[in-house]
């Protein structure tokens, strides 16, 4: 059964890449209501061109439900329910357009792990195929370490929280620098993954851009 292997996958690596996983009419609708959602931002504070925080599953449904589908299926509640054993009480959606990266790195444009754990999924809404697009980036298998050094700082203020690979935390880094792997796929793949799992976003350069939608779940 797929789900198993994608369990299995979640639990071993900390993400799994879902090529294909929407196509057709699905992944045409999405893109376009993801285009339209944007297309309203006249002025965006996102430094790497257009961003949207457009609420929960429940909010979507109604107002967006081509965007708020891609992420119910019958084999996305199985993997839902392995996951969070009936526990996840948040959801947000987020839509990204990065066509710029001429502003310098975001905190999230180092490796990193987040600092309240999240469940992700990324829709990859345009191709990437190379570096130039900006694709996700990962350390397989590195939530065991990100879970510790995050859990190891409960209590401390979140802005002071250490979550940065490379500045805060040298000796790990160099230890996984060269496990570094982008993730160059398809409009229309899911990637899934653990926020315990270092990752980064690349940045886009030249004339490329990169369109994404999130789903965080926690």
């Amino acid at each position: 059964m797929r789900v198993d292997i994608i369990v299995k996958e979640l639990l071993n690596n900390g993400f799994y890449v879902y090529d294909g996983f929407l196509q057709g009419q699905a992944l045409s609708a999405l893109q376009e209501s993801s285009a339209s959602v944007l297309g309203d931002i006249i002025d965006s504070d996102y430094k790497f061109g257009k961003a949207a925080r457009i609420g929960s599953l429940e909010d979507n449904r109604l107002k967006n439900p081509s965007i708020s589908g891609a992420f119910e299926s019958i084999e996305l509640d199985q993997i839902r329910d392995i996951i969070f054993k009936d526990s996840c009480n948040f959801t947000e959606i987020f839509l990204t357009h990065e066509f710029t990266n001429s502003r310098g790195p975001e905190r999230n444009g180092f490796l990193h792990f987040d600092r309240i754990w999240t469940f992700k999924y990324l829709y990859y809404l345009s191709d990437v195929e190379g570096p130039e697009h900006g694709p996700l980036q990962v350390v397989p298998a590195s939530h065991h370490t990100g879970a510790m050094l995050r859990t190891r700082q409960y209590g401390k203020p979140y802005e002071d929280q250490d979550n940065r690979i490379r500045i805060n935390y040298p000796e790990i880094y160099e230890d996984i620098r060269d496990s570094i792997k982008p993730i160059f796929a398809k409009a229309g793949t899911l990637i899934m993954f653990n926020t315990d799992t270092f990752h980064m976003g690349g940045n886009v350069t030249g004339k490329n851009e990169r369109k994404v939608c999130r789903l965080h779940m926690r």
